[in-house]
């Protein structure tokens, strides 16, 4: 039996057009149809399953492949809304049942068809702290055992207007087939508005570095506008996206005639722009969304059955994809390799490295705390490295105060630095974007090192792993390529995290203690990083790096750091964290004091002061 991801595989799929239009446009009555549930569509699977049924009909009989199931409000706090949520579960499965019966209506043509599960926004974006992760997760919940329990073929998170609620929904998508011991095809289209950005302001390569993140299936676009304004947005994902691409445009901008809203576009104007996307994009599903009607559907229908003689559907079209791994803000992604530079996380939102940033978080001068790590951004550091871990003070109060404010206010992603698992998933559940985890260890063996890469895995972010194992601190380079390929196996193989997405830290130490023991230190960990690179070339290689030169005056400081940092980086170091201003070019430092800084780093001694 064909599954959802092989047909879209093989040939293109035709969804079907809006739902909400439909039911807008009929004459149904609040107290009989709506039992009194006025604006609650969800309610007329129980209450007119024929009225639901018949619209699921229309579509196929103008030739769609898929329908989406009446449920895009059909989650327990939308419901909720409604006072219906003990009736979530219900809701939800008769949807898929009614689409499962008009389907059998069309059996008899032999034709695959399926049912999709629609998952909408709610009415609340978490990013704007209208409701908190937890509450949405478990709302989504019930409602996907429903659309599992009426057999749908695949999930559809639609409508997407925030990354953050896109999470929950998607995991908890994950959650209720685990329970059910299923796997669905998840499909997530996001609303991009006429400003260019989903709702909350999160650009589309931004949305693409986190969609991909959570290993969703297919990614698309719907809602808000036509193909015209979604065109851009288009080409984006054919070109950067790596999996499946849907597009449900609108019937065009809605217009406002005698009172009543109108959608310009022509079923024939919406068929002729989804076939530029299909011949252009290599898109795989194509639909409609608000204003389509099954006249819209049968367009396209025409429109692909006449692509290849003698074939329903065409197959889709090649697209040559250049990912790039990233990581990314509420608003926008960065690059995790960048190009003749290195990632910079900014390292002075530390509580534990900084006195400016402790004291404010002690006064809880959160203001104070945001601008430091504005000041950072403007100094070009590409993420910042947020610690609020303080002796005597929540751990978990101060982060969340921290996140709650640098998610809208910055536009740099986060490293989210904490030794504590509860820190790291109170921080994730916060943050819409593709964080950053410092870090990971086998210090204690891997046990904790699994609960941190679940978190990872669920929310989608990179990881920091630090060559350490339970002997301690790796300071030779064999020791510190040992742990690395060790997490490698661990992270990458055991564990699903994309090499990209792991960085290794092959630890810098002070090499300015004047014992004989730390006079290679700098060196060895060079050496490893020029190992590692050649042996694991997919990772990034990231040092704390103001490690090197701690006990030295500011002044000396600056120097060994940015000349360390020039070396480190000539042998295959792709990050580092740092304090960007004090770095300073080669060709502004003194050739002398370039000179005792690589006297020290390289343990350049004469013979009488090895012999002494």
């Amino acid at each position: 039996m064909t599954s959802f991801l092989e047909f879209i595989e093989s040939q293109i799929l035709l969804l079907d057009g809006a739902m909400g239009t439909q039911i807008q446009g009929a004459d149904l009555k609040v107290e009989e149809d709506y039992w009194g549930q006025e604006n609650c569509s969800e309610i007329l699977n129980l209450s007119r399953p024929d009225f639901i049924r018949n619209v699921h009909m229309k579509y196929l009989a103008a030739g769609a492949d898929a329908v989406e199931t009446n449920t895009f409000g059909g989650s327990v706090l939308t419901l909720g809304e409604f006072g219906l949520e003990e009736k979530t579960v219900e809701i939800n499965r008769r949807a898929c049942e009614l689409a499962h019966e008009a389907i059998a209506e069309f059996a008899h043509d032999g034709r695959k068809r399926f049912v999709v599960g629609s998952i909408g926004p709610g009415t609340k974006l978490p990013s704007l702290g209208h409701v908190g992760y937890d509450a949405l997760e478990a709302s989504f919940i019930p409602q996907v055992e429903g659309l599992i329990a009426g057999k749908a073929d695949a999930i559809l998170v639609e409508t997407a207007q925030d990354v953050l609620q896109v999470k929950a929904a998607v995991n908890a998508t994950k959650i209720a087939c685990a329970k059910a011991g299923i796997k669905l095809p998840i499909m997530v289209q996001v609303t991009m508005e006429t400003t260019g950005t989903m709702l909350v302001g999160t650009d589309m390569a931004a949305a693409t570095t986190i969609m991909n993140a959570l290993d969703v299936d297919i990614m698309g676009l719907n809602c808000a506008t036509g193909p015209q304004e979604m065109s851009e947005h288009i080409r984006y994902l054919s070109r950067n996206w790596p999996r499946k691409i849907s597009v449900l445009p609108n019937a065009g901008l809605p217009e406002l005639h005698c009172g009543k809203v109108h959608f310009p576009l022509s079923p024939d104007e919406m068929a002729r722009w989804l076939e530029r996307f299909l011949k252009e994009d290599g898109i795989n599903i194509v639909g409609g969304c608000c204003g389509t009607n099954e006249e819209h559907i049968a367009a396209i229908n025409v429109m692909l059955e006449r692509q290849e003689s003698g074939k329903r559907r065409p197959a889709p079209a090649k697209r040559d994809v250049h990912f790039v791994p990233s990581v990314a803000s509420l608003f926008s992604a960065v690059e995790l390799r960048q190009e003749n530079a290195i990632l910079s996380i900014g390292e002075r939102c530390n509580a534990n490295g900084s006195k400016k940033f402790r004291e404010a978080q002690e006064r809880e001068d959160w203001d104070a705390c945001v601008d430091m790590a504005k000041e950072q951004v403007r100094e070009m550091s590409h993420t910042l490295d947020i610690c609020t871990a303080f002796v005597g003070r929540d751990e978990v109060r101060d982060m969340s105060e921290m996140l709650t404010r640098l998610r809208g206010g910055i536009t740099a992603p986060l490293v989210i630095d904490s030794t504590e698992l509860n820190v790291l998933e109170a921080s994730l559940k916060l943050y819409g974007g593709k964080a950053i985890i410092n870090s990971l260890n086998f210090e204690d063996g891997e046990e904790p090192a699994v609960k941190r890469m679940k978190l990872a895995k669920k929310f989608g972010a990179a990881m920091i792993a630090l060559t350490i194992d339970e002997e301690g601190m790796a300071k030779t380079v064999d020791r510190k390529l040992e742990i690395a390929h060790r997490l490698y196996d661990f992270c990458c193989n055991k564990h699903g995290l994309p090499p990209s997405d792991l960085l290794i830290d092959p630890l810098t130490f002070t090499i300015c203690t004047g014992n004989e023991d730390d006079r290679k230190l700098g060196l060895w960990t060079l050496e490893a990083i020029e190992r590692i690179s050649r042996e694991l070339p997919d990772v990034q290689i990231i040092l704390g790096l103001s490690n090197i030169s701690f006990g030295l005056n500011p002044a000396a400081r600056h120097v060994l750091n940015s000349v360390y940092l020039d070396h480190a980086q000539k042998r295959g170091m792709t990050g580092a964290i740092i304090h960007v201003s004090k770095i300073m070019p080669l060709h502004k430092i003194p050739k002398h004091e370039v000179e005792a800084a690589e006297d020290l780093i390289f343990d350049r001694r004469s013979p009488l002061e090895v012999a002494a």
